[in-house]
């Protein structure tokens, strides 16, 4: 399946939570996106409801390349797999140098290779969850008792990652 020709457009690969709130930004900013999704039954959904959409593997050159890499401003990569975001921002960056790479991994050392094979981005799940989980400590600490870590209390400054 093809999907129109497309310029200054942003590609979306993953369709669970964090590719949803990104289509749903751009859908409200009336920017044109591609979507690409592995999952058959998501693909064939959004279709249905005016998505551009395909169905492959964003690590495939072949799906990039039909999803217009060529002419796209911006990949978001919010693929449950790490190798594949890593594979796809190598791919990526080779064909259209100038595309921004915003790739979504799990772990820190998954980010870290996205960064060396040419993501301008990166947000890495496990930072992310760390980031929440020291922000409601601090939170919670701060209506307990004193905020100063000199005086025993938690230090409510940006956690260290």
């Amino acid at each position: 399946m093809t999907v129109p020709k497309r310029e200054n457009h942003v590609i979306i690969a993953g369709f669970g939570i964090g590719g949803r709130f990104i289509a749903e930004y751009l859908q409200r900013q009336r920017v044109p996106f591609v979507l690409v999704e592995l999952n058959r039954e998501t693909t064939e959904t959004q279709r249905a409801l005016g998505v551009d959409v395909l169905y492959g593997d964003v690590s495939d050159e072949a799906v990039l390349r039909a999803a217009g890499i060529e002419r796209a401003l911006v990949l978001a990569l919010a693929v449950p797999d790490d190798a594949a975001s890593i594979r796809a921002t190598e791919i990526a960056r080779r064909i259209q140098p100038s595309i921004h790479i915003i790739a979504g991994t799990r772990y820190t050392s998954s980010g870290m290779a996205a960064l060396q094979k040419g993501a301008d981005e990166v947000i890495v799940a496990e930072q992310a969850v760390g980031h929440e989980f020291y922000r409601r400590i601090a939170g919670f600490m701060s209506i307990r008792g004193p905020s100063d870590p000199e005086e025993g209390g938690i230090d409510e400054r940006e956690p260290p990652l």
